[in-house]
């Protein structure tokens, strides 16, 4: 912990992602990954478990935060159990399509939705079909 790092993140899941992006930044904790959700979220569980987790300060602005495991970003105590209260944040960046709305629309002043490629994408025409009967809506004009 308050070590530097370079490291090289995201674009493992899939070719859809794009190519793992380099960063450097200093460690500023890393955790078990365990928390406790205390609000009805996505999926129901209490305790969650999103691995091995590491709070990197970029440039001692930004603060990423890297998992072990892939853990939609659906509750506010994955942050708060790292230290971080995001009710304090400037800016927050989630990488989901909905679920994170239910913790984070309250606490937001404005949610800014972006159409990216990926296993998370929203918009169907960005996926490959097979074995589907042509046309359909909405991936064909009607």
């Amino acid at each position: 912990v308050r070590g530097e790092v370079d490291l090289t993140v995201g674009g493992k899941s899939d070719d859809l992602h794009g190519s793992p992006v380099p960063i450097r930044g200093c460690v500023r904790l890393i955790h078990d990954g365990y928390y406790e959700e205390t609000e009805p979220r996505h999926g129901g569980g209490r305790y969650q478990d999103q691995g091995i987790t590491a709070v990197v300060e970029l440039e001692g602005k930004s603060l990423i935060v890297l998992t072990s495991k892939r853990q939609v970003p659906f509750s506010l105590h994955q942050l708060f159990s790292l230290g971080i209260d995001p009710r304090q944040m400037k800016h927050i960046v989630v990488k989901a399509a909905i679920a994170y709305r239910a913790a984070y629309e309250p606490i937001a002043g404005k949610i800014i939705e972006v159409d990216t490629p990926g296993l998370t994408a929203v918009n169907p025409l960005h996926f490959t079909y097979q074995s589907v009967r042509r046309p359909i809506f909405p991936l064909d004009s009607m």
